[in-house]
């Protein structure tokens, strides 16, 4: 099974670089009720963040109903799915919180593990098993 990482990753650049925006256009819960015009039509801020939660929801169940179609259901969730799902959500948790900074050092040694640790000898074994007969 293959993965479109360069599609993955440009989807999550995308919303980490426009929550960024957001922020630092300065958004607090007060401005849920602010406008813009838009082809003679008002929309508030709060009908643009509604949009940009469901959207990505409703884009999931359309990729789950185009894979069923395609005769491609997943089975289960796989691995890397739950350690995509995993760090998404343990990023979600940081939003808001740069003052505070929780976890900082948890969070670089995670990181290290990834990169120095888990990933290259992941790598290794994967490679060693794929050369046995």
């Amino acid at each position: 099974m293959k993965t479109d990482w360069q599609q993955i990753r440009e989807m999550m650049n995308t919303v980490i670089d426009s929550c960024e925006q957001i922020e630092a256009a300065g958004f607090s819960e007060e401005h849920r009720s602010a406008t813009v015009e838009i082809n003679g039509v008002d929309y508030s801020v709060q009908e643009f963040l509604i949009s940009a939660w469901t959207l990505p929801e409703n884009i999931r169940y359309q990729i789950i109903r185009e894979r069923h179609e395609a005769g491609s259901d997943l089975p289960y969730v796989p691995e890397l799915a739950r350690i995509l799902v995993a760090m998404a959500q343990a990023s979600a948790e940081l939003v808001g919180a740069y003052e505070t900074a929780p976890a900082k050092k948890a969070i670089e040694g995670m990181n290290h593990w990834y990169k120095a640790y888990a990933v290259p000898h992941m790598t290794t074994a994967l490679v060693a098993a794929n050369k046995k007969p």
